[in-house]
């Protein structure tokens, strides 16, 4: 499967819009919109996109008209059609992130909980070592030799995001082991797997949802630091590497700034904005002493 078939997922109707409001209240609905729309935008952005964003297609440094709306970069690149682009590629390494470090965490933290001894002990010890290293500066280092390609960096941000999903995946775990009924299938001979699959997992499934989200929220920002150090896959056009060359070219220091830095930037924040606003009406969902609180 190729990384752009993972952003082919059914868009949301207007009904299912609809009870997806009544569901989540305002805010999920609000994110829902917002992150919907940037879906639809990933999917569609050979088409949305009005140039080739790796073809110049005009002056370098066009200030904004009817032929390039957000104008062009140092070497005449349409900046519009960067940004259309870049949507796909946050999106990508957000959801592919998320869905490996989840994955992963939640392996190792319900098998951790659910067998114990020596297996909880060496997984716990992992996690502490993962959870205790300098993140960003590893991940820049990493970067920097593994390699700048799309998958490279999904692979490189799961890597060192996975371990708090399993230490919580763990705890819900152990939580849900606890319980009367699964100490009872236990008692009556029912296999580990199936302990698993038919009884822990009630227990710890809820928290998937709110850790993918969040994970995703991480990854997107994470992809955009390195692109904005230089980090970033040099073949995609991404909301980092617009804010990079930006900075390089000193358009900071110019009006190019209000056509060339606010709309990534502005990009990235309701990106992020929209899996939060979700994540937490999701949580607020299925946690209602939380919402009562």
């Amino acid at each position: 499967m190729s990384a752009e078939t993972m952003l082919a997922a059914p868009m949301l109707s207007p009904g299912r819009l609809r009870r997806i409001g009544r569901d989540l209240g305002v805010i999920g609905a609000v994110g829902a919109v917002l992150l919907s729309a940037f879906v639809f935008i990933a999917i569609a952005a050979p088409w949305l996109s009005p140039y080739d964003p790796s073809v110049r297609s005009g002056t370098p440094f066009e200030r904004p008209s009817n032929s390039h709306l957000l104008g062009t970069d140092d070497v005449g690149k349409d900046l519009l059609s960067q940004l259309i682009t870049g949507t796909r590629t946050s999106l990508i390494v957000g959801l592919g992130t998320a869905a490996l470090a989840v994955g992963v965490g939640t392996l190792i933290g319900a098998l951790a909980g659910l067998v114990r001894g020596w297996v909880d002990t060496l997984s716990m010890r992992l996690v502490d070592v993962v959870l205790a290293l300098p993140f960003l500066p590893l991940l820049i280092v990493a970067s920097t030799f593994a390699g700048r390609g799309i998958t490279t960096q999904i692979a490189l941000i799961a890597a060192l995001t996975w371990a708090r999903p399993a230490r919580l995946i763990r705890s819900a775990t152990l939580e849900a082991r606890s319980r009367g009924h699964v100490e009872v299938a236990e008692g009556m001979g029912a296999s580990r797997w199936r302990l698993l699959w038919r009884h822990l997992s009630v227990g710890a499934a809820p928290l998937v949802i709110p850790l993918f989200l969040r994970a995703a929220m991480g990854a997107i920002l994470l992809e955009a630091s390195l692109a904005f150090l230089g980090l970033g896959d040099p073949s995609r056009a991404s909301w980092g590497s617009m804010l990079y060359w930006a900075n390089v070219r000193s358009a900071f220091l110019t009006d190019a700034w209000r056509w060339w830095v606010v709309p990534p930037g502005l990009a990235i924040a309701l990106l992020v904005v929209s899996f939060g606003l979700v994540g937490v009406a999701i949580e607020k969902k299925l946690n209602p002493e939380g919402r009562r609180g």
